[in-house]
């Protein structure tokens, strides 16, 4: 078995791992708090400053590695590695002290509508997320260092780190520290994460301390990451958008519309993120070695695999969704009428699960050629997109308007990146990857067409709802092979066949 099929593996099963945490965070934030205004506020404020920790984390990760990559050709890799995390270091520290200075400013006057401990405990969550951009900022480069030597795994367990902490502090600090023990949570583990990292490394191999930091260097990295960045921070400024809409809508909107996100998002971060970082180091071989054929493959396999596993899980939650979000969230303060809320929610945001998980893929290929500000402006165009569906939708159907606003959103923003990238390529093999999406589509319609034959004719819905659910998946999974095996898809005889496999590698 290869290296990077093993590191593959890892990741792959850290991922789940990672997203299992973090539906458990959502699970027990859900059991302690429900869908309150003291969820909403903390919500509401913690919006703002994670924008700025995803625009460091994923948006380092993605910039980094083709920039480590280059210098380490030169031989000049732990140096270049040196620059960074020095120069991200003292970038993060001013934004982690201005956003905690200003917090009490513009927190009241971006939710005038929260009472004064909704504003108080907004207040305090941003500050607390702010005082972690430093040490995030410095956890981002490594994370990209650990990515461009293929040690996936590792770069998913340091983030796993900081959701179990925040888990922690959620579980062992409620009662003395009420919400607050959720923000606090995240800085102790952001700390124990870099540590970790620290320890791992060594001091001599973290940094070459003495060295002076090269300016240049890191200005002229940043001038390819503030792209690729801001592109990565569209989504989360869209989901503030999405925030600042729900915050006037009612108790409970922005909470309830968390929720269900997290849910649905989870098919989107297992397999449309997990794919589109395996395929991105290929892609970035593929540009150093100036072989374009390859770097389109690269692209075709990552679109197909995504695809494979990614529409037979967001049909079944389709299927399912009442019964996802009752066993997920319901108990303790999450009520049965918050279950249905949720379930309509989630209903409506399926779409945004499947667009932008293409588009996590297609991203790829903008970064490794150096193209992100096509990413970029694309992502102003969905911005401005979002808050005219926002306002058009929410002014029709309420929160749930906001929900569909986002699958709008990611049909618009997945449309523009894919033609865009066809057009800088010079195309890909469009009857290809549409001939294995349609033999997918077409198997996971009969596995579909199963389900809701057993689910209402045969009325399974009737079992207890654990023993339910897994036969329901069980079975789904069956049909769903079996269709794939006589439709005979192409990505399936790749990963089962090993001649494929390495035909393939």
């Amino acid at each position: 078995m290869s290296k990077l099929r093993i590191a593959s593996i890892l990741f792959l099963l850290s991922t789940f791992f990672l997203k299992f945490s973090s539906m458990f965070r959502d699970i027990i934030i859900a059991k302690l708090f429900g869908n309150s205004y003291v969820t909403d506020a903390y919500i509401a404020a913690m919006t703002i400053p994670n924008a700025l920790i995803l625009f460091m984390l994923t948006g380092m990760k993605d910039a980094f590695l083709p920039s480590y990559y280059k210098y380490s050709q030169l031989g000049k890799g732990f140096s270049h590695l040196t620059n960074i995390v020095k120069g991200t270091f003292w970038i993060s520290f001013v934004i982690s002290v201005a956003g905690a200075l200003l917090s009490p400013l513009f927190i009241p006057k971006l939710y005038p509508d929260f009472n004064n401990h909704g504003t108080q405990i907004a207040i305090w969550t941003a500050v607390i997320y702010f005082l972690s951009v430093a040490i995030v900022g410095v956890n981002a480069v490594y994370e990209g260092y650990f990515d461009a030597q293929k040690m996936f795994s590792f770069s998913t367990f340091s983030q796993t780190i900081v959701v179990l902490c925040t888990i922690g502090g959620a579980l062992f600090l409620h009662r003395p520290m009420g919400i607050y023990s959720v923000p606090f949570g995240y800085f102790v583990g952001t700390v124990f994460s870099f540590l970790i990292k620290l320890f791992y490394l060594g001091p001599r191999r973290f940094i070459d301390w003495k060295q002076p930091m090269d300016r240049e260097e890191v200005i002229s990295f940043y001038r390819i990451f503030l792209p690729i960045g801001l592109t990565i921070a569209v989504g989360q400024v869209n989901l503030f958008v999405n925030t600042l809409f729900a915050a006037r809508l009612g108790e409970g909107a922005v909470s309830t519309l968390n929720y269900a996100f997290r849910l649905v998002s989870i098919p989107q971060a297992i397999f449309g993120v997990t794919i589109a970082t395996i395929v991105f180091p290929l892609l970035a071989e593929a540009k150093a070695k100036n072989d374009m054929a390859l770097f389109k493959v690269g692209i075709e396999k990552g679109l197909t695999y995504m695809f494979l596993f990614l529409a037979p899980t967001v049909a079944g939650m389709l299927v399912l969704m009442k019964e996802c979000v009752q066993i997920v969230y319901e108990r303790g303060a999450f009520t049965a009428s918050a279950t249905a809320q949720t379930s309509e929610y989630a209903f409506l945001y399926i779409g945004s699960v499947l667009f932008y998980s293409i588009q996590a893929v297609i991203a790829k290929g903008f970064y490794t050629l150096e193209k992100g500000h096509y990413m970029l402006r694309a992502g102003i165009v969905s911005i401005i997109a979002n808050i005219i569906f926002n306002a058009i939708f929410s002014s029709m159907i309420g929160a749930a308007g906001l929900a569909l606003s986002a699958s709008f959103v990611g049909l618009v923003y997945s449309l523009i990146t894919f033609t865009t990238l066809y057009k800088i390529t010079g195309g890909f093999r469009l009857s290809v990857i549409g001939k294995e999406y349609g033999k997918i589509t077409i198997s996971t319609l009969a596995m579909v067409a199963v389900l809701l034959l057993v689910k209402y004719e045969l009325h399974a819905d009737r079992l207890a709802i654990i023993p339910y659910l897994a036969f329901m998946i069980v079975l789904g999974a069956a049909v769903y092979f079996v269709a794939l095996w006589v439709f005979k898809v192409e990505s399936v005889k790749e990963i089962l066949t090993k001649k494929r496999r390495k035909e393939v590698s």
